[in-house]
């Protein structure tokens, strides 16, 4: 038995393998299409992962939906009856109720376990942003450190974790409340790619545009190696482009900062307010 349990939200976007590795436990956040509701993840099931992004590129009324109370209760209960102690790394929650509904029953079901310690982490991303503190939560755990020692690293590097995006339609990020109408119908009729940034826990600012696909991600990579000060290894998310996203790696792979990178599918929740063809770079 692991000497604390991790636990964290579908929309930290980590490979099957890694959560399996390190007995990461996972709430799923759910999208719901056609009346159907499906889970948010998708354990890199390729057939899963197919028949959303066919349904987000043909159908228009998409929604999410946070992780459901009653699983995260359940969930959550089951580990402290196993004897471990909790530590949460959720979604912004600036941009889902999800964290504070979490939080909320660890203090509920805390009261019940007394012997159990639990800390919450508001990672103040999304995507491998917010797994990107839970890869580093394994690594103190593997090298023996507590979860006092997690919680705390976690809490202060948070706020050092940045993130990149640019997105081919912007209308999901308009119908998502994320940019306005007007600079969403400008960007779709004159073929303009926008960069965008993700600050204070989840607020979305744009920080520059160009005009076409390759130059957006050709500069997406440049803002990224201008920005790296560290050996680390680097996060990217794509929303079903895995070519497009490769390229972006291979601009990146050669700086001497960047000892390693992950990439990954986005998940389904995220992707729904990005929408297909996107792509984000985490990076400290």
């Amino acid at each position: 038995m692991q000497p604390f349990a991790i636990l964290t939200d579908s929309t930290s976007n980590l490979p099957r393998k890694f959560i399996e590795k390190y007995d990461i436990y996972v709430l799923s956040l759910t999208w719901i299409a056609g009346g159907e509701e499906y889970s948010g993840y998708l354990e890199d099931n390729r057939e899963a992962s197919k028949l959303f992004y066919e349904k987000l590129r043909h159908e228009k009324n998409i929604s999410t939906s946070m992780v459901n109370q009653q699983v995260a209760k359940k969930t959550i209960k089951k580990i402290f009856e196993s004897g471990q102690d909790i530590l949460y790394i959720g979604l912004s929650a600036k941009l889902s109720g999800t964290f504070q509904m979490v939080e909320r029953v660890l203090g509920y079901e805390g009261k019940k376990a007394l012997e159990r310690k639990w800390y919450a982490v508001d990672s103040f991303g999304i995507g491998l942003g917010e797994g990107s503190l839970v890869f580093d939560a394994v690594k103190i755990r593997k090298r023996g450190g507590d979860i006092r020692d997690a919680y705390n690293w976690c809490c202060q590097h948070r706020w050092r974790m940045h993130t990149l995006f640019t997105v081919d339609d912007l209308g999901f990020l308009r119908r998502s409340g994320r940019v306005g109408s007007v600079l969403s119908t400008a960007g779709s009729v004159l073929k303009i790619k926008l960069l965008f940034s993700m600050n204070d826990g989840g607020k979305i600012k744009q920080i520059g545009k160009v005009r076409g696909r390759k130059k957006a991600l050709d500069e997406l990579a440049a803002r990224t190696l201008n920005h790296l000060t560290e050996p680390q290894k680097i996060f990217i998310s794509h929303g079903d482009c895995y070519k497009e996203a490769c390229y972006v790696a291979k601009q990146l792979e050669f700086s001497e900062y960047v000892k390693g990178i992950v990439m990954q599918p986005l998940d389904p929740v995220s992707a729904c307010h990005t929408g297909p063809n996107s792509i984000g770079i985490f990076f400290v």
